[in-house]
This record gives C-alpha cells, sequence and structure tokens, in this order.
C-alpha cells in the first residue's frame, strides 16, 4: 500500500468521523430544542394558575389521561418537572459543546490533511 492510500483511507475515517459528529450535534439540538418547548409550556401553565387558590381542583394530563387535582399539588408536579427539564437543557448544552468542540477540531484536521493532500499532489 503507498502512502496516497493510506492517507485517503484515513482521511475517509475521519470524514465519517465527521458525519457522524454533525448527526450527534443535529441530535442534540433536536432535544434541546424540544425540552425548552416543553420548559416553555410548563412556564404558561404555571403563570396561569399561579394567583389561583391552592385548595381549587383543576384536571392535569399524565400520559394520555386527565387526573383532577389541586392546585397546589399541580403548581409542585410542574415546578419539579421544570426543574427536570432544567437540568436536562444544561446537562445537553454541556453535550453539544463539548460535540461541538470535537466537531470543529476534526473539521481542522481535515481541511489540514485535504491541504496536505493537494500539496503533495503539486509536487
Amino acid at each position: 500500500m503507498n502512502m496516497s492510500q493510506n492517507i485517503s483511507r484515513q482521511l475517509e475515517d475521519k470524514l465519517k468521523q465527521y458525519q457522524t459528529l454533525q448527526q450527534k450535534l443535529m441530535s442534540v439540538q433536536q432535544q434541546i430544542q424540544q425540552m425548552k418547548v416543553e420548559q416553555i409550556e410548563i412556564e404558561k401553565a404555571l403563570k396561569e394558575i399561579k394567583e389561583l387558590p391552592e385548595d381549587e381542583q383543576c384536571y392535569r394530563n399524565i400520559g394520555r389521561i386527565m387526573v383532577k387535582s389541586t392546585i397546589k399539588d399541580t403548581k409542585t408536579k410542574l415546578t419539579d418537572r421544570k426543574e427536570l427539564i432544567e437540568t436536562r437543557i444544561e446537562l445537553s448544552q454541556k453535550s453539544h459543546d463539548k460535540i461541538q468542540k470535537q466537531f470543529t477540531e476534526l473539521e481542522q484536521t481535515i481541511r489540514s490533511s485535504l491541504e496536505r493532500s493537494d500539496a503533495e499532489k503539486a509536487s
């Protein structure tokens, strides 16, 4: 195997890694976006019930069913869910940043490899 074939295989492996990282980035971005939408919905719900008496009855969704609950219990459940979502968003953002850094570094490595390959072909 000559040197150019070896470089090509290495470059091919890096391009596969690049595509995998790109897919991971897109997936994490989608997850973050979905969680942010849920966070906004929870904030709206909390705002709506904020001024209501805590012993008043309301209904809340649990999966595909609606359950009768008190405002107090519903506020607690929504607040807990909001905190969980905020934590998950924060962790997902850290994961996104880490993947983004790897993605950028790999992109630079691929560009350097391509430039070196072009320079070798020219000489």
